[in-house]
């Protein structure tokens, strides 16, 4: 009888051993799990906190990046914008200075063009007919006085043809009767021979030429000791004038 409640004794003493066992082994489960829950929670609140950390940085860094893209874009846009206001600056500038200067050359190729015409036109304001005709008469006339006493004598003609006491062309001028002693003795007409036969060539000669196709041209004065002498009022010269005014040479004028 002893035996059997000594063996119930340990048999419940055994049993109470075990189930504290299973209840500690529960209680330090439930404690491993929530720890481990809670180790999870703030793993999982950690990554979250460093997701939305870097989900923020890279906003910001986005954000950042956009900005200055902006920035750089804006600016990139400025300085083009500058240069291209430079450029178009400088671009206006070269082309003001070149219609300036464009209008400059023309100014002065019309200048030119305006001189040579009227050059031109002075050089080629009498015939070849003319230019004959009075070189012959100079020479005859002329012929021994200084350069200008010939061009003297070639005014003479000139300023006759534009009076209106006298014929109105070279030709008639000098053919006009009793006026030149050339025509009349046959002087002109041996002179005129030899400038058509292409004899006209000595340095008198020549000079004769020069007096005459600056008398055509409308030269009325002459150069006498490096003084300029208006020659445009004489209508008459000889060796002996009477009433004469001016004496050149061998020529009294008047």
């Amino acid at each position: 009888m002893k035996f059997r409640k000594l063996l119930l004794c340990m048999l419940a003493g055994i049993f109470l051993a075990g189930f504290a066992n299973i209840y500690t082994y529960a209680a330090e489960e439930d404690q491993i799990t929530t720890s481990n829950t809670e180790t999870i929670d703030k793993t999982a609140d950690a990554q979250t906190t460093l997701a939305d950390t870097n989900i923020t940085t890279v906003a910001d860094s986005t954000t950042t990046s956009t900005e200055q893209s902006n920035v750089t874009d804006a600016d990139a846009a400025t300085v083009k914008d500058d240069k291209a206001t430079v450029s178009t600056t400088t671009k206006e500038q070269t082309t003001k200075k070149t219609t300036k200067a464009t209008v400059k050359t023309t100014k002065k190729t019309t200048t030119k063009k305006t001189t040579a015409k009227a050059t031109v036109k002075a050089t080629v304001n009498y015939s070849k007919a003319e230019l004959r005709l009075l070189s012959a008469l100079i020479y005859c006339e002329a012929g021994g006085e200084a350069y200008n006493g010939k061009l003297a004598v070639g005014i003479v003609v000139m300023n006759r043809v534009r009076s209106a006491a006298f014929p109105d062309s070279v030709k008639s001028v000098i053919y006009q009767r009793y006026q030149f002693g050339p025509v009349t003795n046959g002087a002109l007409n041996k002179a005129l021979s030899e400038y058509d036969s292409g004899k006209f060539t000595s340095q008198n000669e020549k000079a004769c030429v020069k007096a005459a196709k600056e008398a055509l041209s409308g030269q009325k004065s002459i150069t006498v000791g490096g003084k300029t002498k208006k020659f445009g009022s004489y209508l008459f010269f000889s060796g002996r004038l009477h009433g004469y005014t001016y004496r050149l040479g061998h020529h009294q004028f008047k």
